[in-house]
């Protein structure tokens, strides 16, 4: 929306994503064999972490809502970052 209005800040970032992405399909034979050396199989939190399925999940919910508890109070009655603005 913002390169169709003429924004040219937009202009670049369109640009850059695409030359991001032409740069990464030229180089990818380069290091192709090397990032598929190493497969480490199926690892996931559970598998790392030695733990059931079932428990990981819980406590990446509770980091979660943790996570949002927190931002809420910093923007409401703890007020943390009222002074910086």
């Amino acid at each position: 929306m913002a390169v169709a209005i003429g924004k040219l800040d937009a202009l670049f970032y369109i640009l850059g994503i695409f030359a991001g992405i032409f740069l990464f399909g030229i180089t990818v034979p380069g290091f192709a064999r090397f990032n598929v050396s190493g497969a480490l199989g199926g690892l996931t939190l559970p598998v790392w972490l030695n733990l059931n399925t079932g428990i990981v999940v819980l406590a990446v919910v509770l980091m979660a809502v943790g996570a949002f508890w927190a931002g809420e109070k910093c923007e409401g009655k703890w007020n943390l970052f009222g002074r910086v603005y």
